[in-house]
């Protein structure tokens, strides 16, 4: 089983700007690296594997799931961390992380808050 797989991928923004016809393959334990200029597609490439949003054309799956029908499962064991991030102004940083643990349904047990912290 690939771990990413992507085929024809396809999301048009008009004026040239999206994904174009993308299929690329991930096996596990691959190290790959996602680089190309502004406006390249690389951030909407990411949403589609994140499920943020639907293909126009083509499909993507981490690990045999569909990025878009099984989005909630694939999120429950995938990170992001995007490049604009911006916190609240009004929370600490252990606030911010169990106000996520809280958002995703995770019990305290289970977390790595220290570890994050630290």
């Amino acid at each position: 089983m690939t771990a990413i797989q992507i085929t024809n991928l396809t999301h048009d923004y008009g004026s040239g700007k999206g994904v174009f016809d993308l299929s690329l393959q991930i096996n596990p334990g691959e190290t790959f690296g996602f680089l190309g200029p502004n406006g390249a597609g690389k951030t909407t490439t990411i949403r589609h594997l994140l499920g943020f949003i639907k293909p126009q054309q083509g499909q993507c799956s981490i690990l045999g799931l569909d990025c878009w029908n099984q989005s909630v499962q694939i999120q429950r064991n995938l990170g992001y961390l995007p490049g604009e991030i911006s916190f609240f102004d009004d929370m600490t940083g252990l606030e911010y992380l169990s106000f996520l643990q809280q958002y995703r349904g995770l019990s305290k047990a289970k977390t790595r808050t220290q570890e994050l912290l630290d």
